[in-house]
């Protein structure tokens, strides 16, 4: 239809109007014709002008009784429904304001809205962590481990990973740039130490292309679900670790707008659904300790013995480090593993203090869970 919308026109051919005018320039596009799919199936007979709030919240009452297609056993999430009605209000005020249709109503405005449920809060424990991030160090794919690395440290969409290449890689500045993000805006975001690291070290650079070239969007989604099957972490999604890097953040000392510079929100309501505070980190806020008089640490505080895991086959000998993702070792006798062992922990821990870096602290020992019957914990100091 190339004429201008009229009053009188089906409701169907103004939303296919608004698809080849309107959606075609949004990146959502994708999203809003499978949108203008379903209010057209139900709405599009009706005249433009004689569209009622009835209409509309019969709509709306159709749309929350239907069947999830991805789920027959739920019905529509509300947030998809109101989705839905949202883009129907923007077709009727595009109407009214670009289209020359000043005296048409928004009947979607006076129809009650689905109240959408609180967001997710689903957040890794310490120990929880440790385990995706080694079971993501194990994984056959190095880039995965990396990807995991990114969400957690920088607090970056899946997409925007995804779509990170090596030329927006600054290296001296320790930023990466995003040249196109989900709100359309460009952004820069700082790198942590790790992040940088997982970049520089730990995978092959380049000098140009993207970076994580052996996922897709579906690609991930699938390599995660088996992936957190096999790791053990129930009802995790990848997005939750957005979640995980914005509270992180927050819980470092970084004030909201620090964080929302970071992160890519443009309001304050956004990144409060996101973040979620260990109630920890807020009582020593409430009774800060007085500030100790300066003293030269004592080496030995410096250097604490740390957990870990033996696993004693016939012929062969592991020891692995949960609190270091890359400490394991294999040997013929326990001591001479043990040596090794005892030798490389020192030095990994010297190397992070000569960095400037503090090492980990030490995990309790009632937070390490020994699954096989062969293993057993040990605490194992670098002196």
């Amino acid at each position: 239809m190339q004429m201008k919308p009229a009053l009188n026109v089906p409701l169907g051919e103004i939303l296919n109007y608004y698809v080849r005018t309107v959606s075609i320039r949004k990146r959502s596009y994708t999203s809003e014709v499978h949108r203008i799919g379903a209010l057209s199936k139900y709405l599009g007979h009706i005249q433009l002008g004689q569209v009622t709030p009835m209409d509309v919240s019969t709509f709306r009452d159709i749309r929350l009784s239907t069947k999830n297609p991805r789920n027959p056993s739920k019905t529509l999430a509300t947030s998809t429904v109101k989705l839905e009605l949202m883009l129907l209000s923007h077709v009727f005020t595009t109407a009214a304001s670009d289209w020359g249709m000043d005296q048409l109503a928004n009947p979607v405005a006076r129809v009650r809205k689905p109240k959408v449920p609180p967001g997710r809060t689903r957040r890794l424990t310490a120990a929880e962590e440790r385990k995706l991030l080694h079971a993501a160090a194990r994984h056959s794919n190095p880039q995965f481990y990396a990807i995991v690395v990114l969400a957690l440290e920088t607090a970056m969409r899946q997409g925007e990973i995804l779509s990170l290449r090596w030329e927006n890689v600054h290296w001296n500045q320790r930023t990466v740039h995003l040249a196109m993000t989900k709100n359309g805006e460009q952004r820069n975001v700082p790198l942590s130490r790790k992040a940088y690291d997982v970049l520089h070290d730990y995978l092959p650079r380049k000098s140009s292309g993207v970076v994580f070239d052996s996922y897709t969007s579906n690609g991930i989604k699938s390599a995660w679900r088996a992936f957190t099957k096999g790791a053990g972490i129930a009802d995790f999604h990848f997005h939750d670790m957005r979640h995980c890097a914005i509270s992180s953040l927050l819980e470092r000392g970084l004030n909201t707008l620090e964080v929302a510079a970071i992160s890519g929100h443009k309001s304050m309501s956004m990144l409060k659904r996101y973040a979620h505070l260990s109630s920890c980190h807020l009582v020593e806020k409430l009774d800060p300790k007085p500030r100790a008089k300066k003293f030269r640490p004592v080496l030995r505080e410096q250097l604490p013995a740390y957990p870990a895991i033996v696993t004693r086959y016939c012929r062969r000998i592991d020891i692995d480090f949960p609190d270091f993702i890359d400490l394991r070792f294999s040997g013929t006798t326990e001591q001479q593993v043990m040596e090794t062992a005892r030798a490389k922990l020192l030095r990994t821990v010297v190397e992070a203090l000569c960095n400037g870096t503090t090492p980990p602290a030490p995990s309790p020992a009632d937070s390490i869970s020994v699954e096989s019957c062969k293993s057993s914990l040990v605490m194992i100091s670098p002196l």
